[in-house]
């Protein structure tokens, strides 16, 4: 077996400009917060971390015992547990809740939970859906919840047993005072003698963003759910995983369905590592990232753009039906300025976003707009709209 002197550079030239290249492509692509590559420093935390076998030890990793001791500290919660996705955080989540069919769940009908993870919410926990098309065309709210609860008191119904909230949607937070207000009027909902209260979960993939774009304390959130899974990827730049956080109680049994759905890693301190550093480099950048996106929103309005939703955190989504420019001729026009984005008219700022890249699609739909008021022929064909 071969050996590694200790004096050899952890990256080499050909490493570095790898790693240059992927770096440069991320800053220009606007289709997700998932885009990004690891930065130096992440590379660096994982040859440093330990390589502890996380199943068949029974102390688990160290590094990941301590990503997960960082988060607790972070949202105020007793336990917490790395998987390595959000949707499986998500499901892990919902099946831990959710013990005895018949069981429904309330949330957005745009949420994660039940429209971009494949169906996983009636397979691993044979529950039903109550979508709801909140009143106010952004965010749920206290009305939107009670105009939907269903309570035990019929057997034509699936009863409420989760009421699953997301910040940021699409960009958009669901405002702390709304939380708290949907929060405990679901927690204090009557159930049947020996059910356990309804839980709140919210799918936290973006609760960064989401707090930092409001203003307000990640622990006084986290504290209006049972349960929250962070996505360690998006907004945030580690290559892969997330962190479930509740009680002990409820992390003791998550860990049975993180087996069971296949999460259980071997040497996962590698991952846990850029986790962490990614959580100490990207989380103070949020508001300059914001800013950024904030800055471009003001200028495609000014172009005449309409906006499907309003810009608050690191997204911008536009309405492109409503100025008739088809998604295809949207695409091709970023393309043709070296920038890449789904159809759909959504537009993902992260950490990586370069201002180059930000005046570059500023001048993409400057031309775009420009030749449709001219009445220029533009490419209308079906193109993927879009992704989590």
């Amino acid at each position: 077996m071969g050996s590694i002197s200790t004096s050899d550079p952890i990256f080499t030239p050909e490493m570095a400009a790898k790693r240059h290249a992927a770096e440069e492509k991320a800053s220009r692509d606007f289709r997700s917060d998932v885009m990004t590559v690891p930065t130096t420093a992440m590379m660096q935390a994982i040859f440093n971390a330990t390589f502890v076998d996380d199943i068949y030890d029974p102390v688990g990793d160290p590094t990941v015992k301590a990503l997960e001791a960082r988060v607790m500290e972070l949202t105020g919660k007793e336990a917490a547990l790395w998987v390595m996705s959000g949707t499986q955080g998500n499901q892990i989540c919902l099946r831990t809740h959710l013990t005895q069919p018949p069981h429904s769940v309330l949330l957005d009908h745009r949420a994660h939970v039940q429209c971009w993870e494949s169906g996983a919410l009636p397979v691993f926990s044979q529950a039903s859906v109550t979508a709801v098309h909140p009143k106010n065309g952004v965010h749920l709210t206290l009305d939107d919840v009670k105009a939907n609860m269903i309570s035990d008191d019929n057997i034509h119904f699936p009863p409420t047993r989760v009421v699953a909230l997301e910040n940021t949607l699409s960009g958009t937070y669901l405002p702390l005072a709304d939380a708290q207000a949907i929060s405990k009027y679901v927690r204090s909902y009557p159930v049947a003698e020996g059910t356990p209260p309804i839980a709140m979960h919210l799918d936290a993939a973006r609760v960064f963003d989401g707090v930092a774009g409001e203003g307000v304390s990640l622990k006084d959130y986290a504290a209006c759910f049972d349960s929250l899974s962070i996505c360690l990827a998006k907004g945030l730049g580690a290559p892969m995983g997330s962190i479930i956080c509740g009680s002990k109680k409820f992390i003791a049994r998550a860990k049975w369905y993180r087996k069971m759905f296949g999460g259980a890693t071997r040497q996962p301190g590698m991952m846990a590592a850029a986790a962490l550093e990614s959580l100490n480099y990207t989380v103070p950048r949020l508001p300059a990232v914001h800013a950024m996106t904030r800055r471009v929103g003001e200028q495609l309005a000014s172009l005449g753009y309409k906006f499907a939703l309003p810009v608050q955190t690191n997204m911008i989504v536009l309405d492109l039906e409503a100025v008739d420019i088809p998604g295809a001729a949207f695409v091709e026009y970023c393309a043709k300025n070296n920038v890449t984005a789904f159809s759909g008219g959504r537009l993902v700022f992260h950490h990586q976003t370069s201002q180059d890249a930000a005046d570059s699609l500023v001048d993409a739909m400057t031309r775009l707009m420009g030749d449709k008021k001219k009445g220029v022929k533009l490419v209308d064909e079906a193109t993927e709209s879009g992704c989590s």
